[in-house]
């Protein structure tokens, strides 16, 4: 138990670690960037800043829709997930009435559920 908290804790540690190097990173790149845009071409500049609150709003909605999607999506996983389990668990059940095939088919309809969502 507690080695397997321990490695939880330490996959978190590096997925929390990489994404923070990655936004400094992001971010340094954007203001670095219209920094060298300014000095190199300025008039470029202030036309892509005018469309910056066009752009930020397209990315808004458009990552807002995709969070739904994606929300939906995991809620199937996981429902497919579970209903394995429960079949993985009870499979001396499932051997002795020959119900491979059910759970199967049961298990597929499961996925599609999650691939329409």
């Amino acid at each position: 138990m507690a080695a397997r908290i321990v490695k939880e804790t330490a996959a978190i540690q590096r997925a929390i670690g990489e994404k923070f190097g990655n936004i400094v990173m992001s971010i340094a790149s954007f203001f670095l960037g219209y920094a060298f845009a300014f000095y190199w071409g300025w008039k470029l500049t202030l036309l892509l800043l005018a469309c910056f609150p066009v752009m930020m709003c397209t990315g808004t909605v458009l990552g807002i829709s995709l969070q739904g999607g994606m929300i939906e999506q995991l809620k199937a996983y996981a429902q497919s997930a579970g209903y394995a389990e429960q079949a993985l668990h009870s499979i001396r059940i499932v051997h002795t009435y020959c119900n491979e095939l059910l759970e199967h088919r049961n298990y597929i309809k499961f996925l599609e559920s999650a691939k329409k969502a």
